[in-house]
């Protein structure tokens, strides 16, 4: 049995500033406040720009009941999330994060972050005991990325197996998927 009714994963999102407009910002928090409105999903939200804070809200964020989400939301290159002032490899990610984010779903909500070899993620995955990890190979389109995004918590929300969960996924949204570059690598 892997879909449920109602397998609520609080979404913890941690994003960057896009660009340099600090009044008319781009932000992902509209889209959590739908998932919220449409799921009853509850959601934390966090800024970061320097790697630094990066360690401390994973910090804040770590074992928190309820939640099974981790949502990064930032610029990315192959293997690194790109933040205002600083660049993470997923390496060092993987080495703040620690296992306090067991079972949990990591998705890379950035550009290219998950165009590397399968090892490293390989690695990631099992430095920190995630069900899975999500993300893009490609640079991707804002307003795309926003929609599979949507539609990833959406549905994230009804399995408790990540490998169906998957399964359905990549049939469904076919079309999207390779619009996008998104994969998954599973535990």
């Amino acid at each position: 049995m892997g879909r449920a009714n109602s397998h609520k994963k609080k979404i913890a999102c941690i994003e960057s500033l896009w660009d340099g407009n600090i009044e008319h910002r781009l932000s992902v928090v509209p889209m959590l406040e739908l998932t919220e409105r449409v799921k009853d999903v509850g959601w934390a939200y966090l800024t970061c720009n320097t790697e630094e804070e990066l360690r401390y809200n994973l910090g804040k964020l770590r074992n928190r009941r309820g939640y099974g989400i981790l949502y990064l939301s930032c610029h990315g290159r192959p293997g690194e999330l790109v933040f205002d002032k600083d660049t993470v490899e997923i390496e060092k990610l993987g080495q703040f994060m620690g296992d306090g984010f067991a079972t949990w779903v990591v998705h890379f909500g950035s550009c290219a972050t998950l165009n590397i070899e399968q090892v490293r993620i390989s690695r990631f995955i099992a430095a920190t005991r995630v069900s899975m990890v999500v993300g893009y190979r490609k640079d991707v389109d804002w307003i795309d990325s926003a929609a599979i995004d949507l539609l990833l918590f959406d549905r994230l929300q009804e399995y408790k197996s990540m490998h169906r969960f998957w399964e359905h996924f990549r049939g469904r949204y076919r079309d999207l998927i390779s619009l996008t570059g998104l994969r998954a690598f599973l535990r």
